[in-house]
């Protein structure tokens, strides 16, 4: 698991389209029992996740959102959801990253592989646990029919977001898929993980994970992990 999340930050953005992504995951995970379901951009647009297409809306790739299953214990029974934010390559948008700043943007997908790996570990280790994990994927791509500063899109709560910087995509991604998994599927717990932006390496350096939660009882689970593990909060 760990390794084909590596794998997967690897890739070059051109082998890791949203579509070659949900390959990948159907290849890995379904043979290991894993239920994956797909979210098109049709169905999207259905429902009301305009603030994660509005993301993807200047890219020749379509957005998915990814719904990956593993239930180890009775159905419905203490679900634990995990939300990855999968931009597949981010050029920031029509708010255009330095040259220099995007050579490594084919890696704004970790936080999805982090989730991806972990279904994978779970699904192998035929872990007693029920386990959500979805990642909305999107390449923010500078076109004609890209987003504007300016622009306003009302996400899938409901809530209508002014898009000041294309750059600050990850949030608007998250917030639909979020909000989709906590109202379809009531978990217990709900985790993100998302490489949200680098004022975190500016506070914490490249050493650490920003950790922030409204649970203090999980904080302290999370970094007793990450002490036993040394994964750094």
């Amino acid at each position: 698991g760990v390794f084909f999340a590596k794998d997967l930050v690897s890739e070059p953005a051109n082998n890791l389209t949203p579509l070659m992504y949900l390959e990948r995951i159907q290849s890995e995970l379904i043979p290991l029992g894993v239920q994956v379901e797909v979210l098109d951009e049709k169905k999207m647009k259905e429902i009301g996740m305009n603030a994660l297409i509005g993301v993807a809306q200047g890219s020749i790739n379509s957005p998915l959102t990814i719904i990956m299953k593993w239930n180890g214990l009775s159905k419905d029974e203490n679900v634990v959801a995990l939300v990855g934010k999968g931009v597949t390559f981010d050029s920031g948008g029509l708010s255009l990253k330095p040259s220099g700043s995007m050579e490594d943007m084919k890696t704004d997908m970790a936080g999805s592989a982090v989730v991806v790996g972990i279904m994978k570990i779970l699904a192998s280790r035929n872990a007693n646990v029920n386990v959500i994990g979805a990642i909305g994927l999107v390449e923010n791509m500078p076109s004609g029919s890209a987003q504007r500063p300016g622009d306003v899109v009302k996400s899938l709560s409901g809530k209508t977001i002014e898009i000041l910087n294309t750059d600050a995509e990850g949030r608007l991604v998250l917030a639909d898929v979020l909000w989709y998994v906590a109202n379809t599927f009531k978990p217990s717990v709900m985790i993100d993980v998302a490489t949200l932006t680098g004022a975190a390496v500016v506070a914490l350096g490249s050493s650490f994970a920003a950790l922030m939660s409204n649970d203090d009882d999980l904080v302290d689970k999370i970094i007793a992990s990450s002490k036993r593990t040394k994964e750094l909060v």
